[in-house]
């Protein structure tokens, strides 16, 4: 038996040698170097983008899964269990980081850092306390400790930089985030109210009631969460939230969306509806290699507000020549046919107002509802299609951890540990 475990060992770090091997090789053969950890993180270096590369990324993912499979089988269980137990702290030291703009203080200091000190000035928050959050954050690899109590940016960290000035953003709190690439937002979201609402999800399943979600116990509500960011006096919420989505989108595929369907294949003014789009930061990436294609964003009026602008910076030629207009739901013809491009003002969990469309895009709405409210909201959208309307669904699947496959049909995939499914070693 005692082989056996051993066996695996060798197995997991020969996954891992062999990653790494071929990162080398692709990496020699640009003749540029890794990343360091110590630097920040700077997108347009080109080894930062030689990591997209395919085959870099597949070893990356059996690199990471190897390594935590090693760690689990000889770290001691009791430990590991409590440290999993304890992992929020590292989320709360994180949002801690990001709301007193700890980065951009350190990205000013440069590569020598700033004692705690002078880092907690800013925000006049407690400097030892602070010392404490990023020494637990630069054991997790998350920011560097020069000398003791002396901290500085490294790769990780520097991902969260607002890119403005920090005195810009203590001065206005409220715009901290606006123009960002919404990661910090992510961030953000993730470290504040998701934590609050995990934090009830055991209560939730062990004295369930009716319509009650973790979240409505967290925050004493009954409506939903979208509810809750659309009242007035949850404005930030909803605009952080609406940027974090920004920064979710860039942290995919740059050409995922472009190869999960044929966009090109649909014939020159084709309606392409994204339903709950937010401010169309996904169809407006659709429409720029497609410009043959008419978009229609539809989300609720506080969100679509802020889309005008954003198609002005991003997409300014649609814009200028009229192939994108921004409308209300009222303006839309009686017999909702569309015929130009519009922003629309709509709640998908109402009837659909375009009947033309050649397809219905949701990306990333399912997961956030339960099955019986997906399909009244699917149904709305049967009822509007046409014979030939196409239903695109952008979504999370949460793969088996099981180590045998069912019935052999396990999906191919990078990243699964020794044993799993269709990855088995």
């Amino acid at each position: 038996m005692g082989s056996i475990g051993i066996s695996t060992l060798r197995r997991l770090a020969n996954i891992i040698n062999e990653a790494i091997d071929e990162i080398e090789g692709v990496y020699a053969a640009a003749d540029i170097s890794l990343p360091s950890l110590d630097a920040p993180f700077n997108p347009a270096n080109p080894t930062e983008a030689l990591l997209q590369n395919p085959i870099v990324e597949g070893a990356t993912l059996n690199i990471v899964a190897a390594a935590s499979q090693l760690s689990a089988m000889v770290a001691n269980p009791a430990v590991s269990a409590l440290n999993a137990s304890q992992a929020f702290h590292i989320s709360a030291c994180l949002r801690v980081a990001s709301e007193l703009n700890v980065v951009e203080v350190l990205r000013e200091a440069g590569p020598a850092g700033l004692h705690a000190k002078e880092i907690a000035a800013p925000s006049k928050t407690d400097p030892l306390l602070l010392a404490r959050i990023l020494r637990l954050l630069a054991t997790h690899n998350i920011f560097r400790e020069v000398t003791p109590n002396v901290f500085a940016n490294n790769r990780i960290s520097s991902v969260l930089d607002k890119g403005k000035p920090s005195k810009v953003l203590f001065e206005n709190r409220d715009e901290r985030l606006t123009g960002t690439s919404g990661f910090a937002a992510l961030l953000e979201c993730s470290t504040d109210y998701n934590m609050k609402c995990v934090s009830m999800l055991a209560d939730t399943m062990l004295d369930p009631k009716e319509n009650e979600l973790a979240f409505n116990r967290a925050y004493g509500t009954t409506g939903s969460f979208f509810d809750w960011t659309h009242r007035p006096e949850n404005v930030y919420q909803m605009q952080r939230f609406d940027i974090a989505m920004r920064g979710a989108a860039a942290l995919e595929s740059t050409d995922a969306i472009h190869k999960g369907f044929n966009w090109s294949g649909l014939p020159t003014g084709s309606v392409l509806v994204d339903v709950g789009g937010g401010i169309g930061h996904v169809s407006l990436a659709i429409a720029q290699k497609n410009h043959g294609l008419r978009v229609v964003v539809q989300d609720l009026e506080d969100t679509i507000k802020d889309s005008k602008m954003y198609w002005k910076e991003n997409l300014p030629s649609h814009v200028e020549s009229r192939m994108v207009d921004f409308q209300g739901i009222l303006l839309v013809p009686e017999d909702r046919q569309l015929t130009t491009i519009h922003i629309l003002v709509h709640d998908f969990h109402t009837t659909q107002p375009i009947l033309n469309a050649a397809v219905f895009m949701l990306r990333w709405i399912v997961h956030d509802w339960s099955d019986d409210r997906v399909v009244k909201i699917l149904r709305h959208l049967r009822d509007a299609a046409q014979p030939t309307t196409k239903l695109v669904v952008i979504d999370k699947i949460l793969e088996s951890a099981a180590r045998v496959p069912d019935s052999g049909e396990a999906i191919p995939r990078f990243g699964a540990p020794i044993g799993t499914g269709a990855a088995a070693a």
